[in-house]
């Protein structure tokens, strides 16, 4: 038997000359998992998947946040959502996301260092060029899957460490509206 799909409150998919569709990332926040947790009532996600972050922001409520600085023109930074379903009804989302810092300098390593735990559970919040706000990895957690640091070779090339975030979801990432993008720093 298959299983039905509603499409009653489901909006048309349209295309607009108006939207935005600069590929990139602008800002990307970091915390624990446990953290975010911790805060009661620090976030909340409607059905519709999108986020409501408590009145007065998440890192006035105390949560622990870190703003990871890159370049948003480094040709490499990106955050990608990809969801498959199988036919006998498995499936998943895997948001990775990818930064790249220059330089591989002592205070770097360390930071990263901290983040590669083995265990962690983090979540990030990502301000993508296009103007559209993600909170990733709130269901189960993304890891530290790598971080590659390279001198490079010739001088015209990056002296730079990498990191990426995977994570594995039931559901796409979620989303926040420009308001309560707002509340994740304050």
């Amino acid at each position: 038997m298959a299983c039905i799909v509603n499409f009653t409150n489901v909006d048309d998919i349209v295309y607009s000359c108006d939207e935005l569709s600069t590929g990139g990332l602008k800002t990307v926040y970091l915390c624990d998992k446990s953290d975010l947790a911790g805060i009661a009532n620090g976030v909340t996600v409607n059905a519709a998947g999108e986020v409501t972050v408590i009145a007065g922001g998440l890192v006035s409520a105390g949560l622990d946040l870190v703003g990871l600085g890159f370049n948003n023109k480094d040709g490499f930074s990106n955050f990608t959502d990809v969801k498959t379903l199988n036919a006998d009804g498995s499936g998943s989302a895997v948001p990775t996301i990818q930064l790249e810092f220059i330089r591989m300098g002592a205070t770097l390593r360390t930071t990263l260092e901290t983040i590669a735990r083995p265990g962690a559970e983090l979540v990030a919040f990502v301000e993508t060029a296009a103007g559209t706000y993600h909170m990733v990895g709130y269901d189960f957690g993304l890891y530290a899957g790598t971080v590659d640091g390279a001198s490079g070779v010739a001088r015209t090339d990056k002296n730079r460490y990498q990191l990426t975030l995977i994570g594995d979801e039931n559901v796409l990432a979620y989303t926040l509206d420009t308001a309560n993008w707002g509340l994740v720093n304050a």
